[in-house]
């Protein structure tokens, strides 16, 4: 396990950098200057077990905010491991059952939405592939423990294979997605593509300094235990 540090920035256009408790103009920036910001990244190699030999390890990536370095990151990765060693490098979802626990709650998902595609009768119609669909949409959730635990099954079991069926109301329904709540954020999933989705983890608040920017040893410490637990999830241990 190993960390590096990102210096990431924006320019291409000018702009004021106002002082933000007199709202005075301290400087006036250039659409040559660059406001880099610094994000850090763990990489993580699992090691092999008497069991599983492993062939994936994890890339943990910090945002400020909006701002991110991953997407960047891990095509430049790509293209370098591709062209300088012919490895293909492929960044998904660690474990779409974990994305769901981790991001899918009783007290943050706002709406359901199920499609269920529609074959006519009349055998002439089904020779184009895709001739229908329906598509219900249910908010206003409310779940008590017991209905919220086997909805979690039913979410769960179709986040686990691209064509698992979702039963709602004892109709099988062919997609699944479902609105959520993250950081104040209204955001849609497809169940049934969890491949190139990440989960978000908050930073605590102990670790931020006065300037903003994390203590990087407590911020060690915080990744290691993140990918501990994730490597738990996965059967695995840190190498």
């Amino acid at each position: 396990m190993f960390y590096t540090r990102i210096y990431s920035g924006v320019y291409g256009s000018s702009s004021d950098i106002i002082d933000g408790s007199t709202q005075k103009v301290k400087y006036k920036k250039k659409s040559s200057d660059i406001d880099t910001r610094p994000f850090y990244l763990m990489v993580v190699f699992p090691k092999d077990s008497e069991r599983v030999v492993v062939q994936k390890g994890l890339f943990i990536f910090q945002n400020v905010g909006q701002f991110g370095v991953k997407t960047i990151t891990t095509t430049l990765m790509q293209e370098f491991f591709s062209k300088g060693f012919h490895i293909t490098l492929k960044c998904n979802t660690i474990s779409p059952d974990l994305f769901v626990r981790k991001i899918i709650r009783q007290d943050n998902i706002k709406k359901l939405v199920m499609v269920k595609n529609i074959k006519s009768s009349d055998t002439s119609d089904n020779v184009r592939k895709g001739y229908g669909s329906e598509i219900r949409e249910i908010g206003n959730l409310y779940f008590t423990e017991k209905m919220w635990s086997r909805m979690m099954d039913k979410i769960r079991y179709v986040a686990g294979g691209r064509y698992n069926l979702f039963e709602f109301e004892q109709i099988e329904y062919d997609n699944l997605k479902v609105v959520v709540d993250i950081g104040g954020r209204t955001r849609k999933i497809n169940l049934h593509n969890l491949e190139n989705l990440s989960i978000i983890e908050a930073i605590p608040d102990k670790i931020k300094m006065a300037d903003g920017h994390p203590n990087l040893t407590m911020l060690i410490e915080h990744f290691t235990k993140v990918a501990t637990e994730y490597l738990e999830e996965m059967v695995l241990h840190i190498g």
